[in-house]
């Protein structure tokens, strides 16, 4: 089933290290993430599915990084890892030949990410 909301059960085999559809389905009633059946197909809801996985991430940035745990879940949301690097070096100042590489040669994700790099 192609759909950004859903997962078929099926695909969470390539999500989560589980590959017995029944197993997948106890995580799934342990978690509480409710299974439907929409065209024949049992589906579950990506958000609920993606942000399960999220929690334990967030716990930990939440741990180490209290003061920018918000920013360093959007730089990983968002695939910045330059924007997330960024955030980890609090005494990071980008030299002229660094600032130009930076911004030549690395698509920035986030709008994070820009602000960082212009100062």
């Amino acid at each position: 089933m192609e759909s950004n909301k859903f997962y078929e059960l099926k695909e969470l085999r390539n999500i989560l290290p589980i590959t017995d559809q029944r197993t997948i389905a106890k995580w799934l009633s342990d978690h509480h993430i409710p299974i439907q059946h929409i065209a024949g197909k049992k589906v579950v809801h990506r958000f609920m599915v993606d942000m399960e996985i999220d929690k334990s991430l967030v716990k930990e940035l939440k741990l180490k990084y209290p003061e920018k745990w918000e920013e360093l879940y959007t730089c990983y949301q968002d695939n910045d890892r330059l924007g997330y690097l960024l955030l980890l070096d609090d005494e990071f100042v980008p030299t002229k030949r660094y600032e130009s590489i930076l911004i030549k040669d690395v698509e920035q994700k986030s709008s994070l990410a820009a602000q960082l790099l212009k100062g």
